[in-house]
């Protein structure tokens, strides 16, 4: 009599086919996740610049004029007389924030450094 021998395991071709399938979804993936990270940086550029313009507008109801800064996060604490620091939020981690401007207009800029560089945000009160 003959004994059927019972094979267990996969075959060279269902684990290429697997492999092949997780290419796929890793070449997918890969950039998508990028993606959501730069658009959650830039979303933190967003809020920081947003409280930044709330601290230009108390700073102007206090000594009706706007503050500046040229150079760099730590400038515009003293700038706007303790209202935003680079610490506030977790502001300058990402991104280097600059309000430039005169009289009752001034542009406040976010530049990416490190790991968000590359990426900028800007407002604009005229």
């Amino acid at each position: 009599m003959l004994k059927n021998k019972i094979q267990s395991g996969f075959s060279l071709i269902e684990l290429m086919v697997v492999i092949a399938i997780l290419g796929v979804v890793t070449a997918v993936a890969i950039p998508s996740y990028k993606g959501y990270v730069s658009s959650a940086r830039l979303t933190e550029a967003k809020n920081n610049i947003a409280a930044l313009k709330i601290a230009e507008e108390e700073y102007f109801l206090e000594n009706n004029a706007y503050f500046y800064n040229n150079t760099s996060n730590t400038d515009l604490a003293s700038a706007s007389g303790g209202l935003w620091s680079a610490q506030a939020g977790d502001g300058g981690v990402n991104f280097n924030y600059t309000v430039t401007g005169s009289g009752n207009s001034y542009t406040i800029t976010a530049t990416g450094t490190g790991k968000a560089a590359g990426l900028n945000d800007s407002y604009n009160k005229n």
